[in-house]
């Protein structure tokens, strides 16, 4: 369980968090979705510690988030690899920052990279890659290190419709096959309804603190069907009614 407790975060007199306390279910995808400015990307940072709260404590399976790295790994919207160097050297960079032996950095690498079908592309630079393939990069990265929290900030967004479907998939697939929690942050509410086992609306007004609404509970087998379903239809009406009545 990941547990948010008496969280206090500002940016100057703007208050984005004041005694905010919540819980995220262990072993399951969630989908944090709101309007812009309202602090989904902030409290995503805190969790990764990227960002340090003022106040309260952010907890995962018992331990301090802001003590413990090893545990998660995070992708960011643009990706975050490195334009000089190579494929899989980029992928192995957590593990180049953890000290590990070079003969089991091939070996991890070698493997990941295989799982996600870029093999091939393991003495490539950046530049020379698709965005369906930089996607893949910046997957195998945080997964090589064996992240059990997952976090990632509008990871699809620069795709287009066909490589977005095509990663979520993946990601999906590599979820359950790899036991993690996955936190999302997107603006699209079919991608939620679809990847998200438990939808989390947040809404912050100005001058007070963000806040989630009442989760979206959205349990569902991971099948491509799934998105031509009465079910998925009906869990994105919820989510845009919702939106849509909390932005009048």
């Amino acid at each position: 369980m990941i547990r948010v407790k008496n969280l206090r975060f500002s940016y100057g007199t703007k208050t984005l968090f004041d005694s905010f306390n919540y819980t995220f279910k262990a072993g399951s995808v969630h989908a944090i979705i709101g309007r812009s400015g309202c602090g989904k990307t902030t409290l995503l940072y805190l969790l990764a510690s990227l960002l340090m709260p003022q106040e309260g404590s952010l907890r995962f399976g018992g331990r301090d988030l802001t003590e413990s790295i090893d545990e998660r790994a995070f992708i960011l919207q643009d990706y975050g690899i490195l334009p000089w160097k190579r494929v899989e050297d980029n992928i192995a960079l957590g593990l180049t920052l953890r000290g590990i032996d070079r003969r089991e950095m091939r070996r991890r690498t070698s493997l990941v990279m295989t799982e996600l079908g870029i093999e091939h592309l393991y003495r490539a630079f950046p530049d020379r890659l698709s965005g369906g393939e930089k996607q893949r990069c910046a997957i195998a990265r945080a997964l090589i290190t064996t992240p059990r929290l997952l976090l990632m900030d509008e990871p699809f967004s620069a795709l287009d419709a066909m490589s977005r479907e095509q990663m979520q998939e993946l990601l999906l697939d590599l979820s359950i096959r790899h036991d993690m929690t996955s936190i999302l942050v997107t603006h699209s509410i079919e991608e939620a309804a679809y990847l998200a086992d438990y939808i989390h609306i947040m809404e912050r007004t100005e001058g007070e603190p963000a806040r989630f609404l009442p989760v979206i509970e959205n349990i569902h087998e991971k099948e491509h069907t799934y998105r031509s379903s009465a079910a998925y239809f009906s869990v994105c009406n919820r989510t845009r009614e919702l939106l849509n009545k909390r932005s009048l």
